[in-house]
């Protein structure tokens, strides 16, 4: 067995090996760590000490600077206002030190900050920044807002508070400027001087920052190459306008500004759009290249948004292609109710009442989209599906389809008896069907049915249990199914009656990390697809029922079992 001097002495030459290497390649191994792990090295030797200084990215938030137990929620909570003051002065104070050190390295690729910090902290903030941009930083992100620190139980800042982001420091005197993109959150954005010109950035992402309509109008003036611009939570703006000759604005987000009433677009470079909120009045005035939209009404406007959208909206848009919509079926309102009592004449109680998405029997055909994608909130089981042959009647040229099925937690393993009458709409063109979200309720079943035995070209069906959200910009994440899907996919799939109205239910549910691939039949594939991080490994197919193969297998499948004949 080694000895103990020659295991020291193999450890030796090891670090030998390491410390022989010149500055800049350890250097770049350093800054492959986070900002916490490569600061630390600092202290192995002299050598050391300002090697991680080159660190490209630089991360500050609660976590990183004052430890994990400060960030914790639960404990901040219990903290009084001069525990807070003094941990935000130690931020301060670290953030200082940290960024002071990092003026002598090189360039700086990212400065990101998430913690809470107000006009009071603005001259160190402004420093942070100048050092940032001087070593030629592209991404600069501020998190200001109170969720980012210990700040988590006081009311939201309000305006004459929020740190005023300058926009002066990017058009320095006899400097050029390299931040491309940028992020603010509760911030206040001071209006940059009208002969300046911010040419560098090529996104904008604001949330919660006070901004007006005009001065909105001034950055964007400024902005002469800006591509990507997302306002959220901008309770400052009411009349949007996107306009000027000189606009290159390719994609825009517009998400939950209560204030906001209406949005004009005369931006000939527009591909995709992105609104959520209340039902506003929308004006496209030059908008040739946009092919992409997703809108979210919310409020009590979603069901007069969601006739709006399924009509008006796509046909103002002839040269869309692709259609992104959230929409629910039906919402509850409340209203006050008359209670006679001799005790209290005047007293009223609160009545719900029932409203349902009506859709016109007969619209308006769009013959432009290729991919619609449609997120359904059901109310209850109570789904006629009257709105599925409206998408099959008014996009007749539809190539994929992807439903997105948010199904309530209080919809009970007993079925309701719903009449559901659907007219045969046979599609010609749908290749291509998505389904998510999928739990196996009956009206789900039967939607899926339905389709299948209307799409007499589906080629693709891909279904899962797992619930597919998109967050913006084309991105999707999925997230878990509900917990009470496990306790209830057994029974609700083995019910017989289920399995007599569609035989392939079974099939669709138990199989979800399989392909099944009928070799008989090429022009039909079919995938069954689920969430790629499995979520429930141990619920697996019943052999007892049938053979199955694994995933990159292939398994002959009778065709009535995949397409039932149209009457």
């Amino acid at each position: 067995m080694m000895g103990r001097r020659q295991k020291a002495a193999k450890l030796t030459r090891k670090g030998d090996q390491l410390i022989q290497l010149p500055d800049g390649i350890l250097s770049k191994i350093i800054s492959m760590l986070p900002l916490k792990e490569a600061v630390r090295t600092s202290v192995l030797s002299e050598r050391w000490r300002f090697i991680w200084i080159d660190h490209a990215d630089l991360y500050f938030d609660s976590a990183n600077i004052l430890g994990s137990i400060v960030y914790s929620n639960s404990i901040s909570n219990c903290q009084s206002e001069l525990d807070r003051k003094l941990q935000r002065c130690k931020f301060l104070k670290w953030v200082n030190h940290f960024m002071h050190q990092r003026c002598k390295g090189t360039k700086v690729d990212s400065f990101a900050v998430q913690f809470h910090l107000s006009k009071d902290s603005a001259l160190h903030i402004d420093q942070w920044i100048s050092c940032a941009i001087t070593k030629g930083v592209e991404n600069i992100d501020l998190d200001l807002s109170e969720s980012c620190s210990f700040m988590v139980d006081h009311a939201s800042s309000t305006a004459s508070e929020k740190y005023e982001f300058p926009c002066w420091l990017l058009v320095a005197a006899g400097k050029r400027c390299s931040v491309k993109h940028l992020q603010l959150a509760s911030c206040s954005l001071s209006a940059p001087p009208g002969s300046s010109s911010l040419t560098s950035l090529r996104t904008i992402q604001l949330q919660g920052v006070n901004i007006s309509d005009q001065q909105l109008e001034n950055l964007l003036s400024s902005c002469l190459f800006l591509e990507g611009l997302s306002l959220h939570l901008c309770n400052d703006l009411v009349n949007l306008k996107f306009a000027g000759p000189n606009l290159r604005l390719k994609l825009l987000s517009v998400q939950n500004c209560i204030r906001l009433q209406a949005m004009e677009l005369c931006a000939k470079d527009l591909v995709l759009l992105e609104y959520t909120g209340h039902l506003i009045s929308l004006y496209f005035k030059n908008v040739p290249r946009l092919a992409e939209a997703f809108l979210n009404f919310t409020g009590e406007s979603r069901l007069d948004g969601g006739i709006y959208a399924l009509t008006r909206f796509v046909s103002d848009l002839p040269q869309l292609e692709t259609f992104n919509f959230v929409s629910i079926l039906a919402m509850k309102n409340s209203f006050p109710v008359p209670v006679h009592s001799e005790f209290s004449p005047d007293s009223y109680a609160i009545g719900l009442v029932l409203t349902i998405l009506n859709l016109p029997e007969t619209g308006p055909t769009f013959t432009n989209i290729k991919q619609f994608v449609l997120t359904v909130f059901p109310f209850d089981d109570e789904d006629k599906l009257c709105w599925i042959s409206y998408v099959l009647k008014a996009f007749p040229l539809l190539q994929k389809l992807q439903l997105n099925l948010f199904c309530p937690s209080f919809i009970t393993t007993q079925p309701k008896e719903i009449e559901r009458v659907l007219p045969v709409c046979p599609h010609k063109h749908l290749t291509e069907l998505e389904v998510n979200g999928f739990y196996g309720n009956q009206h789900e079943v039967l939607l899926l049915k339905y389709l299948i035995d209307n799409l007499v070209e589906l080629k693709v069906l891909a279904v899962s249990p797992s619930q597919k959200v998109y967050r913006g910009f084309n991105n999707w994440v999925y997230e878990e199914a509900l917990s009470w899907y496990k306790f209830r996919i057994e029974s609700i799939h083995c019910h017989e009656e289920t399995q007599e109205k569609f035989n392939f239910a079974y099939q669709l549910t138990l199989t979800t990390y399989y392909r099944l691939q009928p070799p008989s039949y090429p022009s039909l594939t079919l995938a069954v697809t689920s969430n790629p991080f499995p979520l429930y490994p141990h619920i697996a197919p019943s052999s007892a029922s049938r053979t199955t193969t694994p995933y990159n297998s292939t398994l002959a499948i009778p065709t009535p079992l995949i397409r039932s004949t149209t009457p």
